[in-house]
């Protein structure tokens, strides 16, 4: 589906719009009162254009791919409809794959966004394709916020509240289309409130929505793990709440909804320690300790029946970590629109992060890359295992 990867709203099959994006451009320069919604700062648009489809067409309609400023005779850019943000020029024949990260703060979204997207550069290659960063498409610096953390050994910084973060991804020619991954990184504060300034609506028009569960958020299971791993910052928001209010913003929609048990080393370690918990990490078999098959003898695959596995054995690790409420709000929502979902058990580090330094060995990610596995097997990118 071709979708904004800011708001993620579908592209219009009736009407197109483009807007002058030269700064010396004498055009007036006016607000528009979407910008801001989901952009979460104030920018200014010069002349804008609509194209519509004629009342008399028939049979798919494609918008001119030229339009050109009246007033400075500059190329106009293609935009979104809604949120006003340029989009890609191939945009109606593409298909743009929508994932957005949630969870309360401390959960480590924006570092498993990084790790992601090393794993899809090398998923890409793989896929015979190459990865491209689409700057122009994006709110955030890749490099600056995703990925510089990474390669210095230095924790990531909480993301701000208020501020849209968006990264757009060329993944190639894959199974005949164009295909784009968008990523939206959404600061725990604005899920921790009910007063958001940034729009959040397009939680329901995702493909994929993630959201992280940190299982040191819960007392007894953080006491527990005081001695073994390196003091941890202070935990977000109880992530039942604020599960709550990813539903509520999601409404309506119908995303895939994927429920990480992040940090899942830490848990890991309880497999030498005296905890109720102790059985299941110490078990060489099960999915929470191993790595999933990613490969078959013709390239990267998703494999279905470990992704089963691993859901129901987590589903039953959060009911031991008194994660019940959030098994029931994923499948008795109050809304009683069940959304496809699946339980992942992920790790970005490998290790818990000391201060303000990753771990000394290096990053050991674990089972980072199932959620979008999944969403790229329905999307019919990567074939099951």
């Amino acid at each position: 589906m071709s979708k904004c990867p800011l708001c993620f709203t579908d592209v219009g099959t009736v009407e197109a719009s483009w807007q002058c994006v030269n700064r010396d451009c004498a055009s007036e320069a006016t607000e528009h009162p979407a910008v801001k919604a989901y952009l979460g700062r104030e920018m200014k648009i010069k002349q804008r254009r609509r194209e519509v489809r004629p009342k008399d067409h028939r049979g798919p309609w494609t918008p001119r791919l030229e339009q050109h400023c009246t007033k400075c005779g500059a190329h106009m850019e293609r935009s979104c409809l809604v949120c006003q943000q340029p989009i890609p020029k191939d945009i109606d024949t593409s298909d743009v794959i929508c994932v957005a990260l949630t969870g309360a703060r401390a959960t480590g979204k924006s570092v498993s966004i990084g790790v992601m997207r090393l794993f899809v550069e090398k998923l890409v290659e793989e896929l015979r394709s190459a990865l491209t960063f689409e700057s122009r498409y994006s709110q955030t610096d890749e490099s600056k916020e995703y990925l510089d953390q990474i390669l210095t050994g230095k924790a990531y910084p909480a993301t701000p509240p208020g501020i849209a973060r968006s990264l757009l991804y060329s993944l190639g020619q894959l199974n005949g289309k164009h295909r784009y991954l968008a990523f939206r990184d959404i600061a725990g504060e604005d899920l921790e409130k009910s007063d958001s300034s940034l729009n959040l609506s397009f939680l329901g028009r995702a493909d994929l929505v993630i959201f992280l569960f940190d299982p040191l958020a819960i007392r007894s299971i953080r006491d527990a793990l005081e001695s073994v791993i390196p003091r941890q910052g202070e935990p977000g928001q109880d992530p039942q709440r604020v599960l709550g209010t990813v539903l509520k913003h999601i409404s309506n929609g119908r995303p895939h909804l994927a429920v990480c048990l992040a940090k899942v080393d830490a848990l890991q370690a309880l497999g030498e320690q005296n905890s109720p918990l102790s059985p299941v990490f110490a078990n060489a078999g099960t999915t929470l300790v191993r790595e999933a098959p990613k490969r078959t003898i013709g390239g990267p695959a998703y494999d279905q029946a470990d992704g089963l596995l691993l859901s129901e054995e987590v589903r039953s690790t959060l009911m031991l970590l008194n994660g019940t409420s959030i098994v029931n709000m994923v499948e008795n929502p109050a809304t009683k629109v069940v959304l496809p979902h699946r339980f992942f058990a992920t790790s970005a580090l490998g290790a818990a992060a000391d201060g303000e330094l990753l771990p000394d060995h290096g990053i050991t990610p674990f089972r980072v890359l199932d959620p979008l596995l999944w969403i790229l097997n329905e999307k019919g990118v990567v074939p099951s295992a």
